[in-house]
């Protein structure tokens, strides 16, 4: 999906309507911008109410081949 918002002179932006309803965003929610200086991109996303909930579980497809134990009790050993 593409579409095209205008920057007024007062640097306000109209957030397309589509968007809106899609991301479900309401009046007052807050708006995290992020700008990506490699691919010069600017990324939008609503800040959540609890990080720790968005972010809990990441990553975890890294261990679905791994005995978490023998990992641990490997790493352990290599201390000594």
């Amino acid at each position: 999906m593409s579409l095209i918002s205008k920057l007024n002179e007062d640097r306000s932006l109209k957030i397309p309507e589509e968007i809106l309803k899609k991301a479900g965003l309401r009046p007052g929610a807050e708006i995290i911008w992020l700008y990506d200086e490699e691919t010069r991109q600017i990324l939008l996303m609503e800040k959540p109410d609890s990080f720790a909930k968005v972010m809990r579980g990441l990553g975890k497809e890294l261990w679905n081949n791994i005995n978490t134990n023998e990992y641990i009790k490997e790493e352990r050993e290599s201390w000594e």
